[in-house]
């Protein structure tokens, strides 16, 4: 994925196929989010951007 790519894809904010994570998130809580993609039929979880779309990480 391209930089530019990425960031459209934050600037479009979270849906059911993207969900943003802050970067000190617990290993439990990250792979409950990557299992709820697996199950949707894939996704993106993004690490290191707030809910609001801020990068943070």
């Amino acid at each position: 994925m391209l930089k530019t790519e990425l960031l459209e894809t934050i600037a479009n904010a979270e849906n059911s196929g993207v969900e943003f994570k802050r970067d000190d998130i617990r290993p439990e809580q990250l792979a409950k989010e990557i299992v709820a993609m697996a199950n949707l039929r894939g996704g993106m979880v993004l690490l290191g951007v707030e809910d609001d779309g801020t990068i943070s990480g």
